[in-house]
């Protein structure tokens, strides 16, 4: 079973944002004595097996803390596999009798996936999604919100006081990061971790069609959608809606692992149902009004990778795949390129419009830079935006170079440089977050080879420290302090740019958060 049948109601339509299957991953329990904390994010079910026993007591299927003997509680941090704003939670005790906890809550926290553990536990961000919540031992607690939580890349069980959970499903809704839509080129629009799931079906017996949006090819014949043997005439279908609005440029369709049970053919329409209102939606699902063929009929063949060429190249934000007469697929991917969103277009206008410079400037405080890149606009996409900030940048002299590095402040450092603006200094705050938590030691000794290297290149160290730890940062300084100064400005100026691209991002981002 995959992790898109775990979710009951009423969770259904909506992603495990915790399943190992995605690549949560977990990163921290107080106490996992009896059973380790990963067994909370395995897709499958939870298990019992009676007589199995390991040397520290009985073998169970979940996360379990020793007896708490002192007083606070147990609590466990997973990193999840997606982004996404979380809807509720499923607290399943199954199995747990004499031993589950009595209460669970729920924190989350926004933050970048690449950050050290230190930094993660420490983060000042962290949020009650879920207060405490009486569980039922032995059973599967359907836990949800009242209203969705915001953007959410952690989160944090903690359970009262102790005992054992088997497993811990985050029912959510997929954000994926700004820059995945962003990129030059094309991207599979249907992919989970893009957004695009499951909004209509017209049977999935065996299997829902929210497989064959999930990474790789399957483990399984029973990882993919499929129906029962259909005995009237017509064929089967299924609604998927894209991360985002795009052209799709190739279809590949995959039946991995169904031999005796593939469909005989496929066929694939497409509809841009942008505005629509959420009734509209559902009965658009069930009509041909608007739909336009995106991929003729073509037979298939068991047990293989299939690439299908669309007939059509318009804009779409839904499929409907019709599987003839009936059977099994395992995966689908849709690659095309995503269309600009009304936020985004809304955003860079503001770029050529007054107040412009300011933005730039917050963003790499080089105004030559700022001025070269407002003069180089408009730009109708994202990703031209980001080919003229590159191009402009490397273009600069020594002393615009040196200039945007001045604004930043010495890593390690508390407070911002002298010559930074506001925005700029909460994003270096914010850049900084893995070196926040360090030990006295190593803080000490970064700052003492900042001013060694200040003295040797006459500009301050700059790295982009985004998800990085003290460690690694202090490592990088000693690496560098020996280089020669042209090589160590080209060095600096390349992490100035990737500086300067994730700013980029994170304003579009602000601008466009729930716009698009």
């Amino acid at each position: 079973m995959s992790a898109a049948n775990q979710l009951p109601a009423p969770f259904e339509g909506l992603v495990d944002l915790a399943s190992d299957v995605t690549g949560a991953f977990a990163l921290y329990a107080t106490d996992d004595y009896f059973a380790e904390k990963e067994n909370l994010i395995r897709p499958s079910a939870p298990v019992w097996i009676a007589d199995k026993y390991t040397d520290k007591g009985k073998w169970m299927d979940g996360w379990e803390s020793a007896r708490r003997r002192t007083p606070g509680h147990d609590w466990c941090v997973i990193r999840l596999g997606m982004p996404g704003r979380i809807h509720g939670v499923v607290a399943d005790t199954t199995h747990f009798k004499g031993n589950a906890p009595q209460q669970v809550a729920l924190e989350i926290l926004d933050a970048d996936p690449l950050l050290p553990l230190d930094a993660v536990l420490n983060h000042a961000g962290w949020k009650v999604a879920l207060p405490r919540t009486p569980v039922r031992p032995d059973f599967a607690n359907v836990l949800p919100f009242d209203t969705p939580s915001e953007r959410a890349t952690y989160v944090k069980l903690r359970i009262y006081p102790d005992g054992g959970v088997a497993r811990l499903r985050v029912a959510g809704t997929v954000v994926p990061d700004p820059f995945t839509f962003w990129r030059s080129g094309s991207i599979d629009l249907v992919a989970i971790e893009n957004g695009g799931r499951e909004v209509a079906v017209s049977d999935q017996f065996f299997g829902p069609p929210s497989n064959l949006t999930l990474p790789g090819r399957g483990v399984h014949m029973g990882d993919g959608w499929e129906t029962k043997r259909r005995r009237t005439k017509g064929s089967d279908w299924c609604v998927l809606q894209l991360g985002r609005r795009g052209v799709v440029d190739r279809v590949q369709l995959d039946t991995h692992f169904f031999k005796g049970n593939a469909p005989q053919a496929v066929r694939i329409l497409a509809v841009d149902a942008s505005g629509k209102s959420p009734q509209e939606l559902q009965d658009l699902y069930q009509t041909d009004d608007g739909w336009v063929p995106l991929v003729d009929l073509q037979p298939l063949v068991q047990h293989r990778r299939h690439e299908l060429e669309p007939v059509g190249a318009q804009p779409a934000t839904h499929v409907r795949v019709h599987i003839y007469p009936h059977g099994g697929v395992n995966r689908m991917r849709f690659y095309g390129r995503p269309s600009p969103t009304e936020a985004e277009a809304k955003a860079l206008a503001e770029l050529a419009a007054t107040g412009a410079f300011g933005v730039l400037t917050s963003v790499c405080a080089s105004q030559a830079w700022a001025q070269r890149l407002a003069n180089a606009g408009p730009f109708g996409r994202v990703d031209d935006l980001l080919a003229a900030a590159q191009r402009v940048w490397f273009d600069l002299s020594e002393a615009d170079w040196v200039e945007a590095f001045a604004a930043h402040p010495r890593l390690g450092q508390t407070g911002p440089a002298a010559s930074a603006s506001a925005q700029s200094a909460a994003w270096s705050a914010a850049e900084q977050a893995g070196i926040a938590a360090a030990e006295a030691q190593v803080l000490h000794e970064l700052a003492e080879l900042n001013d060694q290297y200040f003295a040797r290149f006459g500009f301050v160290f700059l790295l982009c420290a985004t998800g990085k730890s003290a460690a690694e940062t202090l490592q990088a300084l000693r690496d560098r302090i020996g280089n020669d100064r042209a090589t160590e400005l080209t060095v600096a100026a390349r992490e100035q740019w990737k500086i300067t691209r994730l700013r980029l991002g994170r304003w579009l981002a602000e601008c466009t958060a729930g716009q698009g």
